[in-house]
Formats: C-alpha cells, structure tokens, sequence
C-alpha cells in the first residue's frame, strides 16, 4: 500500500492564471511524453519548441542530471502534473512547478518534483533551464 503512493500523481492547478500559458506549458510536456530525453530520433521537432540549438542543449544540461542524480534508467516522461505558476509582473518570464513521473527498471517508476524557467520572446514561451533540488536517499531508491 504505501508503495503505491510513491508515484502517485499530486493534485495540479486549477483556474490557472494565465490560461493561455498554462496551456502552452501542459503542451510542452505533453510532447516529451514517451520520448528518450537524451537520444532524439528527430531533433527537428524537439528543437521546434526551443529557440535555438543552444537553448535546447541548455534545457538538456539542466533536467538530465537532476534525473541521473534520482536514477532515473531511460529518461523518459510517462506522466506529469503541473503545480504552480508563477509570472512575473511584466509577464515576461515564469517559474513553473512540475512533477513527473518516469519508467524505470525498476517496478515502481521514479518521481521528480521541480521547477523550471521559462522567458517570453517574439510572441511566444520557451523553456528553460530547470531547478532540482539535491536527491534525497528515498528519492534515489523509490
């Protein structure tokens, strides 16, 4: 019984504010579902959601570790949650609050809490770098 609620999925936001960019965020997320974040087939549509190469590598740089960090074994993203948002003023530049919840060789999955950056620029949200927390043991071994 308390095995099960190791990967369960938190309660996420409701009436977000705004919507517009709550949407585009859930979107993004949606789309890394089921992919290997760290071997691409197709660059081309992942890169389609960043600003340039280099802010994709950045993105990269910045989840991949605090994934390994949790031994994480393939990296990818079965399920998600989002539980905050919070935009500044000038609406330029948000900091989003993210649970994930990844396969794993393991019977019981890996969980991840975290928040990511993302800026406004040309009309549209890119992500950016994200901000784990150190591992602790139990989220090393759930």
């Amino acid at each position: 019984m308390i095995f099960s609620a190791c990967h369960k999925k938190p309660a996420g936001l409701t009436n977000p504010e705004p919507a517009e960019s709550y949407q585009q965020f859930s979107a993004f997320y949606r789309f890394l579902q089921y992919k290997d974040l760290d071997s691409f087939a197709d660059k081309l549509e992942i890169q389609s959601r960043f600003e340039d190469q280099d802010h994709y590598y950045f993105f990269l740089d910045t989840i991949l570790p605090a994934m390994w960090e949790r031994k994480f074994e393939r990296n990818r993203i079965l399920d998600f949650q989002i539980l905050g948002l919070e935009v500044d003023p000038e609406q330029t530049q948000a900091w989003v609050e993210v649970w994930i919840y990844s396969d794993d060789t393991l019977p019981f999955g890996k969980v991840m809490t975290f928040k990511q950056r993302w800026y406004f620029k040309q009309f549209n949200w890119y992500p950016s770098e994200i901000k784990a927390g150190k591992a602790t043991v139990w989220e090393k071994y759930r």
